[in-house]
């Protein structure tokens, strides 16, 4: 995981983490992020919500490809909102690659996320 952005933001350090955490396609480390009644939501995906079942969710997506990383070009902070964009590089199981942008928006309580939206489409992978 890298970000370009030279921004400094309150949630910067946040974003890093989390999305160092996801690039190891942890799903347990994703889940200690977020608050316990968070919600989640990828591309087209129906929004779950509770810790466990987003840790559930990240691990069946995780186990679908072979990896990924996440090139951060923008990071932005507005209250107790994180924004992030880039671009995400999969390889799928079969060694063939697949990139395309995305956007992320967590709102952030505390030290928690409670709200992780991911706007991508993963429809090719």
């Amino acid at each position: 995981m890298n970000i370009a952005s030279p921004t400094a933001t309150e949630h910067r350090a946040l974003i890093a983490d989390l999305y160092a955490a996801v690039d190891r396609r942890d799903a347990s480390a994703v889940g200690s992020f977020v608050s316990k009644d968070a919600k989640f939501q990828i591309g087209n995906f129906d929004e779950i919500q509770g810790r466990q079942s987003i840790i559930d969710a990240n691990a069946d997506f995780f186990g679908t490809i072979k990896g990924m990383e996440h090139s951060i070009d923008d990071v932005w902070s507005v209250d107790q909102t994180a924004i992030c964009t880039g671009r995400v590089h999969y390889t799928r199981k079969d060694d063939s690659t697949h990139s395309v942008p995305f956007a992320t928006v967590l709102n952030v309580c505390g030290d928690q996320i409670s709200d992780y939206r991911v706007f991508v489409d993963i429809s090719a992978l």
